[in-house]
């Protein structure tokens, strides 16, 4: 099979952020920039200022509505700890994934969370893990991912996600499985509940599809800077050390220095994903002042719809 060299280094990379607070992604999509990315998609319900870089797409998460958003919506059943309308977005963002595939005809994309810091281009790491993701369009299509944060996608794996997510929610025998799963969980943590990661575990158990973490070795991929996993560190905190702009950690046992392709940061500590971007003083004092009025308030972004 031939493939088209153009396409295959041309890899897009797709952040899905919906609510108020939009300069977090801003951060996430500068450091993309940064990286090398070329070509950047924003899924999200909201205008915010990631729109001043060229290089960013908007696209409305409405277009969800129009590839099985709707209809799952129909039959969903929040088995999380999250407010249902927010449990609901997290799985529909694959419905505004397959959304995307289809009205730009995009081949595979890099799916960011949109508190993840890249710091190799989507072309870089597909180069470098090549043989860990096929993403091919074949029939038997044995897609890898990296990270569940952390995804390439095509349409054929997208697709499949989508239809088995209207199969699970819309069946007894799947509501069953996700009412046994919810229930082992709370036994280990009463704060637990079902994601659309634990879903994708259902999609690798299926055999079909096989969704790979490397969260070992060096480098690593999707470094959790809440997870210290061995790394020296201070309060619950793996310490990043910048060597020409690149992060690494160091090994606690062993002191060996690893690097980092990403940094995750979830909760309560988002705001230093603007520390811990590329980008010079003015710009992290600008979106730090933009990130205090979003948090009081007193800063509203424009509503984005395709309706």
């Amino acid at each position: 099979m031939k493939v088209n060299t153009a396409a295959k280094n041309d890899i897009p990379i797709v952040f899905v952020h919906n609510g108020p607070s939009q300069v977090i992604v801003a951060a996430c999509v500068a450091q993309a920039i940064a990286a090398g990315c070329k070509r950047i998609f924003v899924i999200s319900d909201r205008n915010g200022p990631w729109r001043l870089f060229p290089q960013v797409t908007l696209f409305p998460f409405d277009h969800a509505e129009d590839f099985g958003a709707k209809q799952f919506r129909e039959i969903f059943c929040n088995y999380s700890n999250y407010s249902e309308t927010y449990a609901a977005i997290i799985f529909e963002k694959f419905f505004a994934l397959r959304a995307l595939f289809s009205r730009h005809s995009l081949h595979r994309i890099l799916y960011l969370d949109s508190d993840l810091l890249l710091f190799k281009s989507g072309a870089e790491m597909a180069s470098i893990y090549e043989c860990d993701f096929c993403g091919t369009d074949l029939a038997i299509d044995n897609h890898e991912t990296v990270s569940p944060h952390f995804m390439f996608l095509t349409p054929t794996v997208c697709e499949r996600i989508c239809s088995d997510l209207m199969e699970t929610y819309g069946s007894k025998e799947g509501h069953e499985r996700l009412k046994q799963l919810w229930k082992q969980k709370k036994e280990v943590h009463p704060d637990w509940g079902v994601c659309e990661m634990d879903f994708l575990g259902f999609v690798r158990d299926s055999g079909d599809f096989t969704f790979v973490r490397v969260n070992q070795g060096n480098p690593r991929v999707d470094a959790t800077i809440q997870e210290l996993e061995g790394f020296v560190g201070s309060d619950g905190m793996k310490s990043i050390l910048f060597e020409n702009g690149m992060p690494y950690g160091k090994l606690e046992e062993s002191g060996e220095k690893v690097f980092f392709y990403a940094i995750h940061l979830q909760g309560f500590v988002k705001h230093l994903v603007i520390h811990y971007a590329q980008l010079n003083k003015f710009s992290k004092k600008l979106l730090y002042g933009l990130f205090a009025l979003e948090r009081r308030g007193l800063l509203r972004w424009p509503k984005a719809s395709c309706r």
